[in-house]
């Protein structure tokens, strides 16, 4: 048995979010449509109006949806299918249709029997000559079966003769959908970065990379960095430190009498690009693709000497450019790697792992905003928060999951891990060969909607855990605590566990965030995502609940709970005596 992908689980949650939005803006009521213009809009950058354009699909399509001829003059029929189920293949019968279809079309008998769309798009194709023609299958499921493939083959050698044009196919299923995705949206400047450079760079071939060793003057760093912002740093795990002696004593390098030691002193920058190439001709190393994946606040701070104008024109910067020929694996080990060597919390090493960009986009396809990288929207300026709120289509406020925390309440809840997530968060993104979890937390189980369920209820725990904070805060000596405590614990709990209420309910919020989602996920077997709607309007009395059960079960059981609340509510073995503590009670209920 296949195990299912994480990133597929989640991609194919994210194109399901995005084809609905698409369908609901154009008013599409066939599946198969939506795939098609996410297709165009999403991978290829298609306006709506190019959409409509190449768009031949409905009855009588003979097996073709879509025709497009690229800049280049290569044909490409299309045939989209668009199953709910992503274990789903693509139906043998439809390639058999669209093979008959392609027949009658090469044969021009298609005149009595195709949809005007698709007569449209033919009678512009033959008036053009093409330099060749290839077939997609595209796929949100599974790929073409073995038998369609050879049906297929044979098609191309017939058609491949000497005096034909070139004639191919390909597959593109949902793993291939992803990567295309993946490729097409990683951080990265789009237009090639180019250093002119007076000394031919040390290449290096090693393992699957090229790697470029060189140096590159402060001032055209500097001057990179002008041009790009932090465009240049997105997949550069830390973002600006600010003012810290680290980076103070780097900009006053690059100032003072030591500038032209600077080279020496600087572990310098490491570029990740797609491809790179060097023109010995003309001295210009031209960079695909390129991030800065190491030395980001070494360039901020030779940028900020730049604004300043105390930066001297002595300052060169070690450098280097490795290339990842678009292995996403393999670009994420070099990110991670080379910022191991320094510390840097375990959760923002895993901030370019595929698994977390890809949950990143399907949370934004249904209006979330993924952080990432600590302190993101802190140091992200006006134009680049406003793009942000343009990608998820709405207002940032209220709608931004940090990393850390959306994967610990997913932990504590869907996970059933609330130890995990509140006495050892470090584990959740160490791999499983580290001691850590990240392999099984963030599975194909993860998706972007149980993310926010996570979300909302921790949410909602937390603002319950600050609002006793608030009370506790203002007590005096005096005080009866259980006419303080009532107006927000209920009379149960205020009179029977005022003693130790306080003592609780400061690490209580990952425990009774997993805690409750058993009990109503579990045991009263209510839909998840309602959930945080039924918080919102009886979430009060609902951890009321659990907090006395908790507590009631910590009093009646020493020999079971016999350690201090800090440490019951951070173990797993006490989470599951109470938790079956509240199933029997739910039992005697029902």
């Amino acid at each position: 048995m296949t195990i299912p992908s994480p990133l597929l689980a989640l991609f194919k949650e994210q194109l399901e979010a995005e084809c609905a939005a698409l369908s609901s803006k154009h008013s599409l009521i066939r599946r198969g449509d939506r795939l098609i213009y996410w297709y165009f809009i999403r991978l290829n950058g298609f306006t709506d109006t190019e959409v409509e354009e190449v768009f031949c699909d409905g009855s009588a399509d003979l097996g073709i949806d879509s025709i497009w001829t690229d800049d280049d003059e290569m044909v490409h029929f299309y045939s989209f299918k668009n199953p709910e189920d992503p274990q789903k293949g693509f139906p043998a019968g439809e390639v058999d249709k669209t093979i008959s279809g392609l027949n009658v079309i090469l044969e021009r008998k298609h005149e009595q029997i195709a949809n005007p769309e698709l007569k449209a798009r033919l009678e512009e194709l033959y008036q053009q000559l093409p330099k060749g023609y290839r077939i997609h299958f595209v796929s949100s499921g599974q790929g073409i079966s073995q038998e369609s493939r050879v049906k297929l083959d044979a098609l191309m050698a017939r058609l491949s003769g000497p005096s034909s044009n070139l004639v191919s196919w390909d597959d593109q299923p949902l793993n291939q959908l992803q990567e295309m995705f993946y490729k097409q949206n990683l951080p990265a400047v789009k237009d090639p970065i180019t250093f002119r450079l007076e000394r031919t760079p040390y290449m290096c071939r090693s393992g699957v990379a090229d790697c470029y060793l060189f140096h590159i003057q402060g001032k055209v760093l500097a001057e990179l960095y002008g041009t790009h912002t932090e465009g240049l740093l997105q997949r550069n795990i830390r973002v600006d430190q600010g003012n810290t002696a680290t980076n103070r004593s780097i900009e006053g390098t690059c100032e003072s009498d030591d500038s032209r030691n600077f080279l020496h002193f600087n572990n310098g920058v490491t570029f990740l690009c797609d491809s790179a190439a060097f023109d010995g001709f003309q001295g210009i190393l031209k960079l695909e693709k390129a991030q800065v994946v190491n030395g980001g606040q070494t360039i901020r701070a030779i940028y900020r000497a730049s604004k300043k104008g105390t930066l001297k024109p002595d300052v060169l910067v070690p450098a280097r450019a490795i290339t990842s020929s678009g292995d996403k694996d393999f670009a994420n080990n070099v990110t991670v790697n080379q910022n191991n060597q320094n510390q840097v919390g375990t959760g923002f090493l895993r901030s370019n792992d595929p698994r977390v960009v890809q949950l990143d986009h399907s949370l934004a396809a249904k209006g979330w905003y993924l952080e990432r990288r600590e302190g993101e929207l802190k140091n992200s300026t006006e134009t680049e928060k406003a793009a942000i709120q343009q990608r998820i289509g709405r207002p940032l406020d209220g709608h931004v999951i940090r990393l850390k925390d959306g994967a610990q309440a997913y932990t504590a809840t869907f996970f059933g891990q609330p130890e995990l997530a509140k006495k050892n968060p470090k584990k959740i993104f160490l791999s499983t060969a580290d001691g850590g979890s990240y392999e099984k937390i963030f599975s194909s189980e993860m998706t972007a909607e149980k993310i926010i369920v996570a979300h909302e209820i921790k949410i909602y725990v937390e603002d319950f855990v600050r609002r006793f904070a608030g009370v506790h805060r203002k007590l005096q000596a005096s005080d009866d605590l259980e006419t303080a405590y009532k107006p927000l614990l209920g009379g149960a709990l205020a009179e029977n566990h005022k003693d130790v209420i306080h003592q609780a309910m400061a690490q209580c919020s990952l425990f009774v965030c997993g805690t409750l989602f058993k009990d109503l996920a579990e045991f009263q077997k209510i839909d998840p995502v309602s959930i945080p709607d039924l918080l919102k309007t009886d979430g009060s009395r609902l951890i009321q609940e659990h907090l006395r059960y908790t507590i009631e079960y910590a009093k009646n059981n020493k020999d079971k709970a016999g350690g201090s609340w800090p440490v019951l509510l951070k173990s797993n073995t006490f989470f599951g005596f109470v938790t079956a503590y509240i199933q029997g009670i739910r039992a005697k209920k029902s």
